[in-house]
């Protein structure tokens, strides 16, 4: 297998779309508005990239939804796309004030690039994880400080054909991933959220440092009428 195609696995298995949910990954809550719009950015050691997602919960706690990414990688030509859809399940644990939300979730993303003159390639990623995060700052709607962390397995592939088409091989990796974040929701529906992963058991990695902003829109279901 190709030097240049093992870099690349190296490269792109530590830039993963950002989790984007509500309350426990530090955004605003779906039980106030179901439709969500994020934009976000990363950055680290040779690798920066940047998009968005679009977002609807359920006030059962189920959610998903679906972005695309793309990236700038230092010594690279092509800036790769991905396109991703993540679902999970939020519930809370505690009768507190403050209760713990947490969310079980898998994503999975699929991208083209980095091309070379050598190859191109295509990437894809699935990853299973949980996250929890819970409000402060009692019941000032007017701003809330939402500190959340979590924990997932990654695993990587990437494939590369050269321009005949013909395969010149694959590699892969598994890795887990810590993700620490505080996230600031504003009157309800706005979020700004500063946040780093850090790749755990993936060798030459370095922590990514994030940001992400928020938006949640529209109108709660109405509770059903008895009869």
């Amino acid at each position: 297998m190709r030097r240049s195609l093992v870099v690349s696995l190296a490269l792109l298995a530590i830039v993963r779309s950002p989790a984007v949910a509500q309350t426990c990954m530090g955004l605003a809550s779906f039980s106030n508005a179901p439709m969500q719009v994020t934009g976000h950015g990363q950055f680290s050691t040779g690798v920066n990239s940047f998009g968005g997602a679009v977002g609807y919960g359920m006030q059962s706690g189920l959610w998903g939804n679906l972005g695309a990414e793309t990236m700038s990688i230092d010594n690279a030509a092509s800036h790769p796309l991905r396109i991703g859809a993540q679902a999970g399940y939020e519930t809370a644990v505690g009768k507190s004030r403050n209760p713990i939300h947490v969310c079980p979730n898998a994503s999975f993303t699929v991208g083209n690039g980095p091309d070379d003159v050598n190859f191109n390639a295509s990437t894809q990623d699935v990853t299973l994880g949980v996250n929890f995060g819970t409000v402060l700052g009692g019941s000032n709607p007017r701003m809330k400080i939402v500190p959340t962390a979590g924990i997932s397995w990654a695993h990587t592939r990437l494939s590369a054909k050269d321009d005949a088409g013909t395969s010149l091989g694959s590699a892969s990796d598994s890795y887990g991933l810590a993700q620490l974040g505080v996230g600031l929701v504003m009157n309800q529906n706005i979020s700004i959220r500063p946040s780093v992963d850090i790749p755990v058991g993936l060798t030459g990695s370095n922590a990514r440092f994030g940001m992400t902003l928020g938006y949640n829109f529209g109108s709660k279901a109405a509770p059903a009428r008895r009869r």
